[in-house]
């Protein structure tokens, strides 16, 4: 029996060890951009695009079938007096000639990487909504915290003047004015949470709804200036931005694919082994056999082919035009993102704190009127909301900027 115990111990220990799956409702946004990248179905089919490819490049690399021929008759002399039974067979193995099938390898192989390519572009767009959702989460989070506090103040304060009222201290309007504002208040909480809700669900939707029901996110919304100048990001982006590279192998794809038709005015050849029993005899050799273009040139598709090729180089410069344009203008964005929040860190943010204690002070005490108190209060909470809505804008311009370069900001 004691061992049994100990057995079940020691197999309790080692599970999450072992991996096994245990309860999880907390991720962050890591825990969430990898399950996104494993789970979301987008990414599976364009996974399996890429895997197309790939086979269909290895397809091309096997030779074609080879040919097989069998025949039977009966033989029979002119002068009638002699007959045979013949049969023959023959074997032939078609060879492409070796220019044409280099350039025509090298056209799959090109359009294989331009698919990897838009897959790595897929993953980008992917982790730029999971950033989106999952920042929006921690917005209406924040902003919940905030209206929470709007509402306690707003209870406290109209408790206090109820009691007021009911010994003729203050005025009864001025209690109900506060209800209205408690209402209000509690109203707002509500259309933050029922948001929070709706974007939680977006969320798990994008996960292909792999996270529990009541998951929760940690995280926060920082805020760290960017100090790369633009010329050496615009420089590095272009090296390296996934849509550039596909472009890059289709220009390269349309080019192979160009110079297979050219090749293929040069014979492709095949090879022939044969037997065959006759009337007098067996004749048994090899052939070779040559498909000459004198008639086809395929001067209407190397056209064709050449226009194709024009047309992606020209969607390449236009390309590179377009991501150098977009990097400077989300950068530009960012940027003036970093001046908004400077401007609540440089001591907007410590004002109105001491602003509103007070005006909350002053208003206990009778210094002050309720709607001076109400002007204060509102003015406090929406510089506080306007702050996290500088700090979510701040890291959506931040995930848009790191789509467009290709790889996250440190």
């Amino acid at each position: 029996m004691k061992k049994l115990c100990l057995f079940f111990v020691c197999c309790v220990l080692l599970l999450p060890a072992l991996g096994f799956p245990q309860d999880k409702t907390e991720f962050t946004l890591e825990d969430i951009i990898r399950i996104g990248l494993e789970k979301n179905p987008s990414i599976a089919a364009s996974h399996s695009q890429v895997l197309a490819k790939q086979e269909a490049l290895l397809a091309a690399k096997r030779l074609s079938n080879p040919e097989f021929e069998f025949q039977a008759g009966k033989g029979e002399s002119y002068n009638g007096l002699e007959t045979r039974n013949t049969s023959g067979f023959s074997i032939s193995q078609p060879i492409e000639n070796p220019f044409k099938r280099h350039h025509r390898l090298l056209m799959y192989e090109n359009d294989w990487k331009a698919s990897e390519n838009l897959s790595a572009f897929s993953k980008l767009e992917l982790v730029f909504e999971i950033k989106n959702l999952f920042f929006r989460i921690l917005f209406f989070k924040n902003i919940e915290e905030l209206a929470q506090k709007n509402l306690d103040s707003s209870t406290e304060i109209q408790s206090l003047i109820e009691k007021r009222a009911q010994f003729g201290e203050v005025k009864e309007l001025e209690a109900i004015k506060l209800r209205v504002e408690t209402l209000k208040a509690q109203n707002e909480l509500n259309k933050i949470r029922t948001e929070l809700a709706l974007v939680k669900e977006s969320l798990n939707s994008l996960l292909n709804n792999s996270l529990p029901p009541n998951f929760s996110v940690r995280g926060l919304l920082d805020f760290l200036p960017f100090s790369e100048d633009e010329e050496s990001l615009v420089t590095k982006t272009l090296l390296s931005f996934p849509l550039i590279k596909q472009k890059e192998f289709e220009v390269k794809a349309a080019l192979n694919n160009m110079s297979r038709l050219k090749w293929k005015k040069l014979p492709d050849f095949k090879l022939t082994g044969f037997s065959h029993k006759e009337l007098d005899g067996t004749n048994k050799g090899f052939g070779l056999s040559l498909n000459i273009p004198l008639w086809n040139l395929n001067a209407r598709d190397i056209a064709e082919a050449e226009h194709t090729l024009n047309q992606r180089e020209a969607e390449l410069r236009a390309l590179l035009l377009d991501i150098s344009a977009e990097v400077k203008a989300k950068l530009s964005k960012l940027h003036l993102s970093e001046q908004t929040l400077d401007l609540f860190h440089t001591g907007l943010l410590k004002q109105a704190e001491e602003s509103l204690k007070i005006s909350e002070v002053s208003y206990k005490e009778g210094e002050i009127s309720l709607i001076d108190y109400l002007d204060s209060q509102r003015t406090f909470f929406s510089i506080m909301f306007d702050y996290q809505d500088s700090l979510f804008t701040w890291n959506m311009d931040k995930a848009a900027l790191e789509k467009t370069i290709g790889e996250d900001i440190k």
